[in-house]
């Protein structure tokens, strides 16, 4: 798989994106750190089956970190400010 260096779908620079994911709310970025962990992870054991053992490691080191994060505070971040979303407190 080659990586890209940016999307080519998209005219904004990589700091752009990084602040409209940023500006999402709480729940949307929670989905989003799902999606990453589970991307890294199936990158893994893609990796593994290529031999790359190494790479393998860091792609799942980081897909349990992001799912650490979801899970210990995007999650209860997400869970927070949804009851002050509910309540109009902004």
């Amino acid at each position: 798989m080659k990586h890209a260096k940016n999307i080519d779908r998209y005219t904004w620079t990589i700091n752009e994106l990084a602040e409209d994911i940023w500006d999402l709310d709480y729940d949307s970025l929670a989905e989003l750190f799902s999606i990453l962990s589970q991307k890294f992870s199936k990158d893994a054991a893609h990796d593994l089956e290529l031999w790359h053992p190494k790479v393998a490691k860091h792609l799942k080191n980081t897909s349990l970190w992001l799912a650490k994060i979801l899970e210990e505070d995007i999650q209860s971040l997400a869970d927070l400010c949804r009851k002050y979303n509910e309540k109009g407190i902004r």
